[in-house]
């Protein structure tokens, strides 16, 4: 069945708001987290709203860097491609009515010159936008095709179904976009006052307090072992490390990949062999901020085959904030047979 937006989704994504004079305040006790999953377990907020209105940059209400210019929503991630086969629910984040759904947008797993001109205006792709009291909406972006679960005119209670997440729209991760507004203007969950309204303002969150939804930190959300070097394309696609590698893999390399970092940030990666002995290491301070980072660190075959027994790859990012060392770390296990 065709399922058609009473407006365009897009036009809520690039529309110049006003800024209000205080913050407001959202219905039933606040919105509840648009994704089924546990955070900074297996999803992650990869970027908030933009709080700069000069758009000259991008700056977020804490005057830190996890946005981008002209950025409205709050963006969901999960880990990658490969999740979206099981399917990650995107989920009503209050109770209302389905005002706009839309269904049918194709997929691109890659941004090019040629998909974004296929998608043109549709940048939000399948989405649904509901409506809640006091003349509050929310809006969720990149749904999968074909999944859309609800349709206009639909009530919905907080937390059911809305579809699965996808790649439909202008997206080069797996995640869900979702923006909140009120009177017509755009407001940052984070803050409740509109997007745009400048950074260390008084804070007053539209997140419901038992959602746990919080500032995102930076993190080291996933690492593992393969035979190569592996692409980012390929890490998005699939962030899993196997569970043993032959004696004759042809090399031994120890992939992390990492959300929110930071300019300053340090990423230590180390492959032990069964004795202990490290035989790669590797450190990587980053020199400007990224949403999303790749780094690898390995070596080649020896000409005697790898040692077999138990090997371990240690992946550490860290951060120094006010004198003290913060660490994310990973220990991956690996067989070698």
């Amino acid at each position: 069945m065709n399922k058609y937006f009473i407006r365009p989704l897009a036009a809520a994504l690039f529309s110049f708001i006003a800024v209000p004079a205080a913050a407001q305040v959202a219905p039933d006790g606040g919105f509840s987290s648009p994704l089924k999953c546990t955070l900074d377990q297996d999803c992650w907020i990869l970027n908030v709203p933009d709080a700069d209105r000069s758009g000259a940059r991008a700056q977020d209400h804490r005057c830190g860097l996890r946005t981008y210019n002209g950025h409205k929503g709050t963006d969901f991630a999960i880990r990658d491609f490969r999740t979206l086969d099981g399917g990650a629910d995107v989920l009503a984040a209050g109770p209302g009515l389905v005002t706009a759904a839309r269904d049918g947008a194709d997929e691109y797993f890659k941004q090019t010159a040629e998909t974004r001109k296929l998608i043109g205006r549709k940048a939000c792709g399948n989405g649904v936008i509901i409506e809640h009291k006091g003349g509050w909406e929310s809006q969720y972006c990149h749904l999968r095709k074909g999944t859309i679960a609800v349709r206009l005119g639909d009530r919905v209670k907080r937390g059911d179904v809305l579809g699965k997440v996808g790649m439909s729209g202008r997206t080069e991760f797996p995640h869900v976009h979702v923006e909140f507004r009120v009177g017509g203007k755009t407001i940052d969950p984070f803050t409740g006052e509109a997007v745009g309204a400048g950074c260390n303002r008084p804070q007053r969150p539209v997140w419901a307090k038992e959602s746990g939804i919080r500032y995102p930190g930076f993190a080291l959300y996933a690492a593992g072992f393969t035979d190569h070097t592996p692409t980012a394309d390929r890490i998005r696609s699939s962030a899993r490390s196997p569970i043993s590698l032959a004696r004759h893999a042809p090399g031994l390399v120890l992939w992390a990949a990492m959300f929110g970092i930071q300019s300053g940030d340090v990423l230590k990666l180390r492959i032990l062999d069964p004795t202990g002995a490290a035989v790669a290491v590797r450190e990587v301070r980053f020199d400007r901020s990224q949403a999303w980072r790749m780094e690898a660190s390995g070596r080649r075959m020896p000409a005697s085959g790898w040692a077999p027994g138990n090997w371990k790859g240690e992946a550490q990012l860290q951060r120094f904030v006010n004198g003290r060392t913060v660490n994310r770390s990973i220990i991956v296990p690996l067989i070698i047979k």
